[in-house]
């Protein structure tokens, strides 16, 4: 009877996961950003944006051990479209947080799995020439606001919907440029706990799992800031399971920027070259005329905008 409960209900989250998605809505990932943002649908329109579950279940678990890229892409397909090299990849800043902020975070479900979400964060400052590693995003788990928890447990009471959740930035990372991931573990697969030997819903380790990757920024709110820690890079995907991938250390001395001098007086037009803006400057970016507010250096990605609010100010 159990064998044939077991079937049924594997039948049935099969059956439901072809219409089961989700996706990160905000901070928006970087598959869903044309969804929001015009600059993004002319290079980086993905129909499929819902669909980042790593290969399916049988996929990432049987082929890759449970690997998966940190986009959502299954893990050995050889250049990610979502991530640094990729086709549709940008690198652009989608939000701006301030140090140790809590922030609301918002995913879009199309089909609730139950399960749970967790939030990872990487910093990329001093490797400005990679992308994040799964490495560097497992160092910095982040909590719920106002629980010691880093898991958001309460999925299958939302049902099908924008599920919103407050996450707890770190009291000491500020970036220019950090990389957001959203993972979301489903319960709704048949397993059983190789622990305890129960057997149920989501008792396994062999959970279907969505995931999602931004690009923000972390403005500096004057608190120690804790040293990055280097990043290491895989040289690419395991033939099988048993292979291990060999490593390469990327330097932790970042490489000196190219600034160019201060803007002079009056109005320039914005530049992504490493500008050493102060506040008071003012700039034009495509017609529109911007205010800093913010002492920074400017880099591709933070042009003047609504999601650079800490840094400019709209004026007439």
């Amino acid at each position: 009877m159990n064998t044939k409960l077991g079937l049924l209900y594997i039948f049935i989250s099969c059956f439901v996961s072809i219409y089961g998605h989700g996706y990160l809505s905000d901070p928006v990932a970087r598959s869903s950003a044309w969804l929001v943002d015009q600059s993004f649908k002319q290079c980086c329109t993905y129909n499929n944006h819902m669909e980042m579950f790593c290969g399916g279940t049988q996929h990432q678990w049987n082929v890759h051990g449970g690997k998966c890229s940190i986009c959502g892409e299954p893990y050995d397909r050889p250049v990610k479209l979502f991530e640094k090299g990729g086709a549709m990849y940008t690198g652009k800043i989608v939000k701006t947080y301030t140090q140790g902020q809590q922030i609301d975070v918002t995913v879009v479900l199309t089909a609730n799995h139950k399960g749970y979400f967790e939030f990872r964060l990487c910093n990329l400052d001093n490797n400005p020439n990679s992308d994040a590693t799964q490495e560097c995003l497992d160092r910095r788990l982040l909590k719920i606001a106002g629980t010691d928890s880093t898991r958001f447990r309460d999925v299958d009471k939302y049902g099908s919907q924008a599920i919103t959740v407050r996450v707890q930035l770190p009291s000491d990372v500020a970036c220019r440029h950090c990389v957001f991931q959203w993972k979301y573990t489903t319960g709704n697969s048949w397993g059983t706990d190789p622990v305890t030997g129960q057997s149920g819903l989501g008792m396994g380790i062999e959970n279907e799992t969505f995931m999602g990757c931004s690009d923000i920024s972390i403005v500096d709110n004057g608190s120690p800031t804790q040293t990055i820690p280097p990043i290491i890079i895989s040289t690419g995907p395991p033939a099988t399971t048993a292979q291990v991938a060999t490593t390469a250390q990327v330097a932790t001395t970042a490489r000196p920027a190219t600034t160019s001098s201060r803007p002079s007086s009056g109005s320039t037009t914005w530049s992504s070259n490493g500008v050493q803006y102060k506040t008071g400057d003012i700039v034009l970016y495509e017609g529109a005329k911007f205010q800093c507010i913010h002492d920074h250096t400017s880099f591709p990605g933070a042009e003047p905008g609504i999601l650079t609010w800490a840094w400019w100010k709209p004026i007439n």
